[in-house]
């Protein structure tokens, strides 16, 4: 029979990176821990790496598209940038 590693809580708080507090509220949510004579709890180490590859989610890329500088107005669709252009052509009165 190979032999598992027990972890006090301290100890799978720090495997995880969270706070003891954090790992009985885990705990209370189905993370798997062993009860040991007098009420100590344990972790056994491949629970802990389970629970964190059951909870690894893949990242999805969507490429951004860049802005066309077109929205829609009530009057329709308006080219802001050749509002802008317009705009930058006049001469400011002083």
């Amino acid at each position: 029979m190979p032999t598992m590693q027990l972890l006090t809580p301290t100890e799978a708080a720090a495997m995880l990176q969270v706070s003891t507090k954090t790992l009985t509220r885990l705990r209370s949510k189905g993370l798997a821990y062993v009860m040991l004579t007098g009420g100590t709890i344990r972790f056994r180490s491949d629970d802990l790496a389970s629970f964190i590859n059951n909870r690894t989610i893949q990242c999805h890329t969507v490429p951004k598209t860049r802005p066309t500088g077109t929205t829609t107005s009530r009057s329709g669709v308006v080219d802001f940038t050749e509002v802008a252009a317009q705009r930058t052509l006049k001469k400011r009165k002083r």
